[in-house]
């Protein structure tokens, strides 16, 4: 039976890092760079912070899921206040399939609504199409290109209370700033 909690403190942080490398690995076998499953346990710790939120997934006494939820105050065109960005995303490659992300998942968003969070914010590498086809599934908008030291990055976002914008307009903001990042690191695809 899977148990699906707020990481407990028995629960190392270097257990959360050996989920993300090991359910990361056809991402990095598939070119796919991803910064976080590269942190340390230290780093995914000072990376949530003391406001920030780990859930997990236990079966019995091991890990086999994560996600995290990271607070922020944002002021950005999409955002204006208490923003949650979403991260740390992990299943163990024998408990996929399984359901356990939508559980994870599930519980960080509940949080996030009895917190008053307005909007989820979550990035990953243009290249990870599977994550992008979850995220849009899970009701995100993509909002933004962002420059990382050797890759771009997808920023998609959820609003917790419903979409304040029209469509065309989020569609706009998007490829705007795709257009804008791709040719000012000249990498345009």
């Amino acid at each position: 039976m899977i148990s699906i909690i707020e990481k407990p403190d028995w629960v190392s942080w270097d257990e959360i890092h050996d989920v993300l490398w090991a359910a990361h690995e056809k991402n990095r076998e598939n070119g796919i760079i991803m910064a976080f499953p590269a942190l340390s346990g230290d780093g995914i710790r000072k990376k949530i912070g003391k406001e920030g939120k780990m859930f997990v997934a236990m079966d019995e006494d091991n890990v086999v899921g994560t996600v995290g939820l990271i607070k922020s105050n944002a002021n950005h065109w999409y955002a204006d206040g208490k923003c949650g960005h979403v991260c740390f995303a992990a299943i163990l490659p024998d408990y996929e399939g399984k359901g356990i992300y939508r559980s994870l998942n599930e519980k960080r968003e509940l949080y996030a609504k009895e917190n008053n969070y307005s909007v989820l914010v979550a990035d990953t590498n243009e290249r990870n199409m599977k994550m992008i086809e979850i995220k849009k599934k899970e009701g995100y908008r993509l909002i933004s290109y962002m420059a990382c030291k050797d890759h771009f990055n997808v920023v998609m976002a959820k609003w917790l209370n419903g979409c304040p914008y029209l469509s065309w307009y989020v569609n706009l903001r998007f490829h705007l700033s795709k257009f804008k990042q791709k040719v000012r690191y000249r990498i345009y695809a």
